[in-house]
């Protein structure tokens, strides 16, 4: 069992590039990871890699070993996944991914609400826009906002549910203001990642200033529509939901993306990842009109 947790940081250490990276892929600091691997080169009495001012290089005889070790891990995997698999109790852990917005800003109150009617399942919830490995067990079941279906990983199990919708929003007070007043403008809140507003978005009829206010997260851009800074794309569910805001005149609604639940052929026969799934569809059914913003 040492031998293989020391193979675990020599594929670290070869999957990440450094040390440094590997220490933080694995959660554990620099030293640790540096003793492991000199474990295992003092158990095998070779120098596997070499250290360049490009990062770390594999010798020759860690090339040898490297296939064999990517092998020892993908049984592991294998094994967890198949002893998982079997495992029908309504017990022990269960690791759901969801974008950052579906958990905090539609989801939030389900989770809870599944979280006090099974209390026995230790519910993980990892909010990212990153997609996470099921195959090594990352994740149990994931919920992705998908652009493109032939992005998705042939070997998962998906099923397509939801489309969702955005608009464009702005503060109840400050549309009143621009009505008021004609030479008021508003800005076009932006956020980094997506750059210049889209050609359906920019047809309302709000007089526009030329500079952005740029942000880089929801939760900033959510609190400078609601303070009255301008105007921004976002998803239905979060901009119908509300009271404060509401969708600029003139301006219809785009496709977003469509609901995704993704698991892993193993994993999904488990039951409490079945019941999940079945609760989740469930909830994504009653939201349909959030979501596609026709509620």
């Amino acid at each position: 069992m040492e031998h293989w947790d020391n193979i675990r940081f020599f594929l670290a250490v070869v999957q990440n590039g450094s040390v440094r990276s590997a220490s933080i892929a694995l959660n554990v600091n620099h030293a640790t990871v540096l003793r492991r691997v000199a474990h295992l080169e003092a158990h095998l009495e070779a120098r596997l890699f070499d250290k360049l001012p490009t990062g770390y290089e594999l010798t020759n005889a860690g090339e040898e070993i490297l296939e064999y070790a990517e092998r020892m891990a993908q049984t592991s995997t294998d094994l967890q996944t198949r002893v998982f698999a079997r495992d029908q109790k309504l017990t022990g852990t269960l690791r759901v991914a969801m974008p950052n917005a579906f958990a905090t800003d539609l989801f939030m109150p389900d989770l809870a609400e599944f979280s006090r009617t099974h209390p026995e399942i230790e519910l993980q919830t990892i909010t990212s826009y990153d997609l996470v490995n099921l195959t090594t067990r990352q994740a149990d079941v994931a919920l992705r906002l998908v652009y493109d279906r032939n992005t998705l990983p042939q070997h998962l199990y998906g099923v397509g549910l939801q489309d969702v919708c955005r608009g464009v929003y702005i503060a109840r007070d400050a549309l009143v203001v621009l009505h008021q007043d004609p030479s008021a403008k508003a800005k076009w809140i932006l956020k980094e990642e997506d750059g210049a507003p889209h050609e359906w978005a920019d047809k309302g009829a709000v007089a526009m200033d030329a500079v952005p206010f740029v942000v880089s997260d929801l939760a900033t851009q959510l609190a400078a529509v609601r303070a009255g800074v301008g105007i921004t794309i976002m998803p239905c569910f979060v901009g119908d939901r509300d009271t404060s805001l509401v969708r600029v005149p003139d301006v219809g609604i785009s496709h977003y993306g469509k609901l995704w639940l993704l698991t892993h052929g193993e994993t999904r026969k488990t039951k409490r990842v079945r019941l999940f799934c079945d609760f989740l569809k469930k909830r994504i059914k009653r939201y349909a009109g959030l979501l596609d913003g026709t509620a």
